[in-house]
């Protein structure tokens, strides 16, 4: 069989090869390999055992046939010249030991590649590819016979083995990478058995010999290759196309279990799934996603709309937006919180997971799957920590302790309140903080509180880091865990400070007077009733001084409200240091002040007597100049005083007890004191019975006009004064001497005035008419309070013009007492009323403020002589030379003269003859009502 020396070449045949059935047996080497080694992937664990039995047998059968397929197709396609002949059944046989070899070596099997090495499998690849081959040559039948060089035989099966072992690594490494080490993989075992084959063709002599000649074959040499070619590729084909089938199929069931498993997994973890062709809106909800929503299992639309609309509107174009981002590749996967609306209208906040699973061949989305989880627990735990976050960082100082009162968290507020950082407190006791102005049984009760109520909250001082002591509102809550035992302790610490100063502000401001310190009214009502309370109890007496500096208005008007500032300050001070300390001084307002005394003795008349060395101490002590910037002023008080114990009258009572007694110093020539009489509330009384039906009577126009004439030396009848009357329902007709002050002072005297004049401007249009008396003037007093009215003028000429009357007719008399201040504006007013025809007289002249440089600038008619002149004009010389001087004075001012009061001939006598020639008062006739003034005159 083995020459050891080549034959000579006259003995030999020589051969050639086909170019292209030598590339054929070489890819359909390599085409069989990679199909073996795809057949061989399917073996798994997972498969039963006959299964892979299946896949090992096939993958063995195809490489086997494949090396087989390239040895025959390569003899084949070897061309010698001489007829060659193939045992099939031998050529048959040549198949099985490259199956075995194939199957053994790849380790297919048993799929247990570690059972034996690389070493040994490639050896019996090589094995199985070099019998196969030498097999295969054993069935080849030519005329002569075939003998192989020893060193190429080795050789070829050499070659075989170490590029089945390279092949046999590379799959081995194709663990590690995948499916790419196939091709590879397929080409080295091709080209192990390829090399194989031509190396071991090389060893081969074809040397002539005495063999009877061959039969002709049925098929040619390419016949044969064309079908050994055709068959291996189908075999080939067919296990790639089982293994592709097989993969598909396994992979489909695997999926669908693994879907499975997933589905089970989620819905037993309550999440809900979704299917979702964005393409055609087609959507799939679970059971449990529908669930979540409160809606059964075929309620809701099977549209991924549906979804959408469900969604928050706020949440909406948010969520679309980001669904396309993903589309475009943004992210690796759709996560989104957003906010859905339940079936009972409420909203739940879902955890929405997304992933694209399959586009189209132009990109377009076609599937996509995903969950929804329920996190609105999750959210409203959130936002509550997020609220608690903000809290504990409010405005408010924070502090979070132990059971032991460890602190072991504070708050950015604590720091700035208390001067402490963080790193200084946290570990320490809250004993570090105390001020020391609580004692134990303040703590002790404090935390008797919290143990029984779980909190405690009060005003409590304690001490900032630079030792500063400040006031502060600690609210302490207990923390309890799940068994209802306490874990911690959370304070809440406000620096009251600003508050406590506001509060002392505010206190000031309510019951202390802000320019000179003492008790306002209100601190002053409530110690009075203490001090009654007190007498009441303990059987005592009180006092109560109402004091009133004098003529405190014209300092106010000469010096300035400044001055009488510094004045009320030196005066509060005075009456302090005149009293107890126990006693009270507070201010009423304007010049008044009260004092209020305490503790005297039970017997009153002692009290009294007590009280009044107290007074007389304060008048002297008021007594006493004042410098108010270096101006000296001298002022007196007067005091009234009313003596009190127990509750037998109220409070108000006693301050209009002393208030009377005030009046009565102030009667008395004032700088004096008297105590309260029970005469004076009866007085007071009175006037305020009489100031109450005053008010009625000027709503219900209770008055009428008396007419008193105005006549010359002839007896002529010239004019007439007008005098009101009030006829009272019950008293008749009460005088105006009684109602006038007290109308001026209660301010009804703007009513009543303008009724007057209202009144005597009609009964001027009314005489108009009557030629007896319409050359008659009407004379109406005007108080300073009317005149100074801002509407005065205004509203004098609209009652003329209502009426009709006859300005020249109409003189207003006013008296000397409306000059004592703003005389520029009182003679503008005059002018204004002179302009339209209205005359005036100065009635009671001389008995007031006179002022020639006044008088000469106003505009008079008249000059009206009082009555207390008149009267003792023929007894009292004074009397006499006072009239005289103002008949003197009209004269001189071109003014006319009227005298008022004349009872006698001898007084009119003697006016006449002192130049007074126009006269009023009873000798003449008395103030009569209108329809007896008008008989009076139709006799004059």
């Amino acid at each position: 069989m083995f020459l050891p020396t080549p034959p000579d070449a006259s003995l030999l045949y020589a051969g050639s090869y086909s170019p292209g059935w030598v590339a054929v047996s070489v890819l359909l080497a390599i085409f069989a390999a990679y199909a073996a080694l795809r057949a061989a992937a399917r073996i798994g664990p997972q498969l039963d055992k006959s299964s892979r039995l299946t896949w090992a047998a096939t993958g063995a059968l195809t490489l086997g046939t494949g090396v087989w397929a390239m040895h025959f197709i390569g003899m084949l396609s070897l061309s010698l010249p001489c007829r060659v002949n193939y045992d099939p059944l031998v050529t048959l046989a040549s198949m099985i030991p490259a199956v075995l070899g194939s199957g053994v070596a790849l380790g297919i099997v048993w799929h247990e590649e570690r059972r034996l090495s690389p070493l040994i499998r490639s050896v019996l690849l090589g094995a199985g590819i070099g019998t196969m081959h030498y097999s295969g040559m054993a069935a080849m039948r030519l005329e002569g016979f075939v003998r192989y060089d020893p060193s190429l035989f080795v050789l070829s099966l050499l070659v075989a083995v170490a590029l089945s072992y390279v092949a046999l690594r590379i799959r081995s490494a194709g663990n590690r990478i995948g499916k790419r080490s196939d091709p590879l993989v397929a080409i080295v075992i091709g080209t192990a058995a390829s090399g194989m084959h031509y190396t071991a063709m090389s060893a081969a002599y074809f040397v002539r010999g005495d063999v009877s000649a061959l039969p002709d074959s049925m098929l040619t040499a390419d016949t044969l290759a064309i079908v050994v070619a055709l068959t291996t590729a189908f075999l080939a084909l067919g296990a790639l196309a089982l293994a592709a089938l097989s993969g598909s199929r396994e992979v489909a069931s695997q999926l669908r279990d693994s879907e499975e498993r997933w589905k089970f997994a989620l819905e037993g973890a309550g999440d809900g799934m979704w299917d979702w062709n964005p393409q055609t809106d087609e959507a799939v909800f679970s059971r449990r996603w529908k669930e979540m929503l409160g809606y059964a299992e075929n309620e809701f639309p099977n549209r991924g709309a549906a979804w959408i609309e469900h969604i928050h509107p706020e949440d909406r174009d948010r969520v679309r937006r980001d669904i396309k981002k993903y589309y475009a590749g943004d992210r690796p996967l759709h996560i989104e919180e957003l906010r859905m609306r339940c079936k009972d209208g409420s909203w739940k906040w879902i955890l929405s997971r997304g992933k694209l699973v399959s586009r189209d061949e132009k990109g377009k989305p076609l599937r996509m799957i995903g969950t929804h989880t329920d996190i609105t627990e999750r959210k409203q735990a959130e936002e509550q920590l997020q609220i608690a976050a903000t809290a504990f960082e409010s405005q408010e100082g924070m502090m979070v302790t132990d059971t032991r009162g460890v602190i072991l968290r504070v708050n950015r507020a604590f720091t700035a309140i208390t001067g402490y950082p963080a790193t200084e407190v946290v570990g320490q006791t809250t004993r570090m903080l105390k001020s020391g102005r609580h004692n134990a049984a303040f703590y002790r009760a404090m935390w008797d509180t919290i143990e029984r109520t779980g909190g405690w909250q009060g005003e409590i001082w304690d001490r900032r880091k630079n030792g500063e002591e400040y006031p502060k509102w600690l609210t302490i809550s207990s923390v309890k865990n799940d068994a209802g035992v306490v874990t911690h302790y959370v304070g809440t610490h406000l620096d009251i400070t600003e508050r406590k100063k506001t509060e002392e502000k505010i206190n000031a401001l309510a019951f202390f007077d802000q320019l000179t310190g003492l008790p306002n009214r209100t601190l002053l009502l409530d110690r009075l009733k203490q001090c009654m309370a007190a007498t009441a109890r303990v059987g005592s007496h009180g006092a109560l001084l109402f004091i009133d500096l004098d003529n405190f208005k014209t300092l106010n008007d000469t010096l300035g409200h400044d001055m009488g500032d510094l004045l009320l300050k030196q005066v509060a001070q005075r009456l302090t240091q005149c009293v107890r300390e126990g006693d009270t001084v507070a201010r009423l307002g304007g010049d008044e002040f009260v004092v209020v005394l305490s503790g005297l003795t039970p017997d009153q008349h002692h009290a009294a007597t007590l009280v009044e060395m107290v007074a007389d101490k304060l008048l002297a002590a008021l007594n006493q100049s004042y410098s108010l910037r270096n101006v000296a002023y001298q002022s007196t008080a007067s005091i009234g005083i009313t003596v009190f114990s127990g509750q037998l009258l109220t409070v108000e009572d006693l301050m209009k007890q002393a208030d009377l007694a005030m009046y009565k110093a102030k009667e008395a020539g004032r700088n004096a004191l008297r105590f309260f009489d029970p005469d004076m509330e009866a007085v007071a009384l009175r006037l305020a019975a009489l100031e109450a039906d005053l008010r009625e009577a000027v709503e219900k126009k209770q008055f009428l006009l008396h007419y008193q004439a105005q006549v010359d030396d002839d007896r002529r009848l010239m004019g007439a004064e007008v005098l009101v009357r009030w006829q009272h329902p019950e008293r008749g007709l009460v005088s105006p001497a009684e109602f006038i002050p007290l109308a001026e002072e209660t301010g009804l005297i703007l009513p009543l005035g303008r009724w007057v004049l209202e009144t005597a401007c009609k009964q001027l249009t009314a005489w108009a008419r009557q030629p007896v008396l319409a050359h008659l003037t009407v004379a109406v007093n005007v108080s300073a309070h009317q005149f100074r009215h801002k509407d005065f003028v205004n509203d004098v000429l609209a009652v003329i013009q209502a009426t009709g009357a006859n300005p020249q007719r109409l003189k207003l008399e006013l008296t000397e007492s409306l000059l004592i201040a703003n005389v520029d504006e009182i003679i503008e007013k005059m002018f204004a009323l002179k302009a339209k025809g209205v005359g005036f007289s100065m009635d009671d002249f001389g008995t007031g403020y006179s002022s020639l440089s006044y008088l000469k600038r106003l505009p008079l008619d008249q000059l009206k002589i009082d009555q207390s002149f008149v009267r003792d004009v023929l007894t009292d010389p004074n009397d006499a030379a006072i009239a005289r001087t103002i008949v003197a004075l009209a004269q001189s001012l071109d003014i006319g003269v009227i005298a008022e009061g004349v009872e006698t001939a001898e007084q009119r006598d003697f006016l006449a003859s002192a130049g007074c020639h126009v006269y009023q008062g009873y000798f003449f006739s008395r103030p009569l009502p209108v329809h007896a003034f008008e008989a009076f005159a139709q006799q004059a």
